[in-house]
């Protein structure tokens, strides 16, 4: 049996998610600089007053998908584990 990921073991938080209104595309910028930066920022403010915005970046922490989950970036993210501790990475 393959091991469940703590973040990943139940996904019914999805389905609140703030960013469900909002265009997909939005959350998967070309870039994260320049003028693709204005995105990113929209992006996060959706997160931002998200309801399920800690379990996002749970799952985001422990699965490092492309685009922006629980207002951060991949970038962030692999910053975040680089860090001991990761898991206490603010959602506010």
């Amino acid at each position: 049996m393959s091991q469940i990921l703590p973040g990943v073991r139940t996904l019914g938080w999805m389905s609140r998610g703030a960013c469900r209104q909002a265009d997909p595309e939005l959350f998967f910028p070309i870039a994260v600089t320049g003028p693709a930066a204005r995105q990113v920022e929209t992006a996060k403010a959706v997160c931002h007053r998200c309801s399920v915005r800690s379990n996002c970046l749970s799952y985001a922490l422990e699965t490092m998908p492309e685009g922006v989950w629980g207002g951060t970036t991949l970038e962030e993210r692999r910053a975040a584990r680089r860090r001991p501790s990761h898991r206490r990475v603010s959602t506010r």
